[in-house]
């Protein structure tokens, strides 16, 4: 029996020769006797003994079993993934940040829209496009009362007051637009007027503070906002007329606030068929567009300060030269312009600039 379990055994051995089968005779009533002797049985069981000889150096771990140690690659893995994952959650914030604020100034700008333009309140004037160029005003002068632009220019540029007969329904609209931006100087005192362009979402107060960067992210009413306000560039004077150029920027909003549709101009339908309006204490002005382009930040498309008219000629041939659709409108020297600024929402440094002619105004 003893030798029954040894070949048993054995078979776990690497050895060179097969041990040799052993079956028990048995005659018929005999049974086995399972008893084998302690004596020699360690020696000839190595696999058995070998087991008990083992120690844990001698077992490999699985990988589980212990902590698998990171190389430097998985740890720079490891870092981007959590980098990653903090910039998407961050960038969710600041999506949802944005969103929530346009939907705000959808509502700031809706309620101050409906105290400026309540009651049907229109000031536009009709026009119509002569020879295929320019864009004319179709009211007469003559007929409306309107002062000529030399006259006017002059002497608002010199301080003067200026006192032209109007229209009765003039003198009760213009009363209107200034009993109503006033009303919005008690909302924001640094109130400067109102621009509005017709067909396009250009509707909003025009403000001027002590900068060119509070109203970037701040509201008509103060309140911080992503979207910002229509401002005027600081260094202008509080009286338009008396600057060459007055400056208009605004953010351009994809969902088509603010100034996203100074873009419309690069459009013939606009180019040629949209007048500007700005109302302001004063009056109202209305500017025909002549020039669009898209420019870099700084190449001051956006100046307004002039040493004489010289100077602004020159500024003005300048912004020809840069234009993309240009309608050759000569300067006097008592002409004046508005400049619209918006970001093109692709490079951090490039504009679109709409540059406009004074080609109208009611004033009493």
């Amino acid at each position: 029996m003893k030798r029954f379990f040894s070949d048993l055994f054995g078979k776990f051995q690497h050895k060179t020769t097969e041990p040799e089968s052993y079956i028990p005779d048995l005659d018929d009533g005999d049974e086995l006797d399972f008893t084998v002797a302690d004596e020699g049985f360690e020696d000839d069981n190595t696999f058995i003994n070998s087991l008990e000889m083992l120690s844990e150096e001698d077992v490999p771990l699985s990988p589980g079993a212990s902590a698998k140690k990171k190389s430097p690659m998985d740890i720079v893995r490891t870092c981007v993934f959590y980098i990653s994952a903090a910039v998407f959650v961050v960038s969710c914030i600041l999506l949802l940040k944005n969103v929530i604020d346009q939907y705000r100034g959808d509502a700031i700008y809706s309620e101050l829209q409906d105290m400026f333009l309540g009651d049907g309140f229109d000031m536009t004037l009709s026009d119509s496009r002569e020879d295929g160029d320019a864009l004319l005003l179709s009211k007469d002068h003559g007929s409306s009362g309107l002062s000529t632009m030399t006259d006017a220019v002059s002497k608002l540029a010199s301080g003067e007051s200026i006192e032209i007969p109007v229209q009765d329904n003039y003198n009760e609209d213009l009363a209107k637009m200034r009993a109503r931006l006033q009303s919005l100087a008690t909302i924001n005192e640094d109130i400067y007027g109102w621009i509005h362009v017709d067909g396009t979402n250009i509707d909003y107060p025009l403000v001027q503070g002590d900068d060119n960067d509070f109203y970037l992210d701040h509201a008509f009413t103060g309140d911080p906002l992503v979207i910002g306000s229509i401002f005027v560039d600081y260094r202008n004077d509080d009286m338009i007329m008396r600057n060459y150029n007055t400056v208009f920027y605004g953010h351009n909003i994809t969902s088509g606030k603010m100034f996203h549709d100074v873009e419309n101009f690069f459009k013939d339908e606009y180019f040629y068929n949209k007048l500007i309006y700005v109302y302001t204490l004063d009056g109202i002005y209305i500017y025909e567009p002549f020039a669009i382009y898209q420019s870099r930040y700084d190449n001051n498309y956006f100046k307004t300060g002039f040493t004489s008219f010289d100077d602004f000629l020159e500024f003005t041939e300048k912004v020809k030269g840069d234009a993309t659709k240009l309608k050759d409108l000569e300067f006097a020297e008592t002409d004046r312009m508005i400049t619209l600024s918006t970001c093109t929402n692709g490079a951090a440094t490039d504009r679109y600039a709409l540059h406009a002619k004074l080609v109208d105004y009611i004033i009493d």
